[in-house]
């Protein structure tokens, strides 16, 4: 079918990818002979080329956790930012209007990290379209490199924000754009920063090899602030999810090796709390005792940073809270658990994002195996708090 579209009009792939809600490179592999294998990427794009409904469907959005009213705007959001990043132009703007395009960037992105989602997914929504279309208005060199970072870090953060909801197709689209746009800032920080984007939802979408060549990939551009460091613990938890010990351990330590690195604000930054979290992951997910007690110490000492921090990660703090729970239950300590599932289950629906949900989905098997009082009450707290629905978005922006 897509073949036959591609001769019979004048569509580019790119234009039949934006039809069909999927990146470029799906199209370009399905039409060279390498199919779509996924059936829930396959119903999308017979829906979405008008196909009628398929009853098949249901389950896997289910089994997606995406919500409707999300996957609908994310997937206008994503055309709008493809449509937008192409017909750019030269112009020239106020120095007015960039100053206040990057406070509103810098904000954002600093209170990304602690408000719930519903609240600021508006105000993303809304600056994205702004840098994008400012983007048409420029002709002096150094008013359009300044524009072309806040749109790359607007539309990463909607990136970020279609993760944070479980959309990983809607996420990549806007990962690939804002590669697109970083590409032509020249700033390697950025273009390193986008491909810890690209890593992260390869990483929750399961596609782990993925995740670590991204990761790999960013580590090919030059970077001198903390986003070295996070690239590094991005190798170290895809490694680990692919049972290797020794990139594992090794990247570990190379993300150690930079702690005290810039950090930028809030989402473009990473601290050392998070080196800490992402280090108790990765650990976690090795198996043997030793790496367990090492994630034991990484776990704790993020959520002892993250309580005394100024810019606390809710969501990271949540991750560490469901390793350590992870962690104690291995040891055999099921009161452990119950102690920081209670901790976590008290938090708003709002900051329950689709990594915490699996996360919460992953612990809920391994209670069973432990018939005590406190495991069975931890066991129903996160089944409860697995039902709750997360964030909803608030408008139409």
């Amino acid at each position: 079918m897509l073949r036959l579209l591609l001769r019979s009009t004048s569509l580019t792939h790119e234009a039949l990818a934006i039809m069909c809600g999927v990146t470029q490179s799906t199209i370009t592999r399905a039409v060279n002979g390498r199919g779509l294998t996924r059936p829930d990427v396959i119903a999308r794009v017979l829906t979405r080329l008008g196909a009628p409904h398929l009853p098949s469907t249901e389950p896997i959005a289910a089994l997606q956790n995406v919500d409707r009213g999300w996957e609908q705007q994310l997937n206008e959001a994503a055309a709008d930012t493809v449509t937008r990043i192409r017909s750019l132009q030269d112009q020239a703007a106020p120095k007015t209007v960039l100053d206040t395009l990057e406070a509103g960037v810098d904000h954002l992105c600093r209170a990304y990290v602690h408000t719930p989602l519903s609240s600021l997914y508006p105000q993303i929504s809304a600056r994205r379209r702004d840098a994008l279309a400012l983007l048409d208005s420029l002709t002096h060199p150094d008013q359009a490199r300044r524009a072309h970072i806040a749109a790359t870090r607007l539309v990463g953060l909607h990136a970020h924000v279609a993760m944070d909801v479980g959309s990983y197709t809607t996420a990549l689209i806007h990962a690939d754009a804002a590669r697109d746009l970083a590409e032509r800032t020249g700033d390697s920080a950025l273009q390193a920063w986008v491909c810890s984007l690209h890593s992260l939802i390869a990483y929750w979408d399961n596609r782990f090899p993925e995740a670590q060549r991204a990761a790999e990939a960013g580590l090919t551009h030059h970077t001198a602030d903390s986003n070295l460091a996070r690239l590094h613990a991005l190798r170290a938890r895809a490694a680990a999810a692919q049972g290797d010990v020794t990139v594992t351990r090794a990247a570990i330590t190379a993300a150690e090796d930079h702690c005290n690195l810039p950090v930028l604000p809030g989402i473009l930054g990473f601290p050392t709390a998070k080196i800490h979290t992402y280090a108790g992951t990765s650990l976690l997910a090795l198996g043997p005792a030793s790496d367990r007690r090492r994630s034991f110490s990484h776990t704790e000492q993020a959520i002892t940073m993250y309580a005394t921090g100024t810019d606390r990660s809710v969501g990271d703090l949540l991750a560490a809270r469901l390793d350590l729970a992870t962690a104690h239950l291995f040891d055999r300590n099921p009161e452990g658990t119950l102690e920081q599932v209670r901790l976590i289950t008290t938090v708003p629906a709002g900051h329950r994002t689709a990594s915490i949900s699996t996360r919460a989905h992953r612990l809920i098997p391994l209670l069973v195996h432990h018939d005590t009082a406190p495991a069975r009450w931890a066991r129903e707290l996160l089944i409860e708090f697995t039902r709750t629905p997360g964030p909803t978005p608030k408008t139409n922006a």
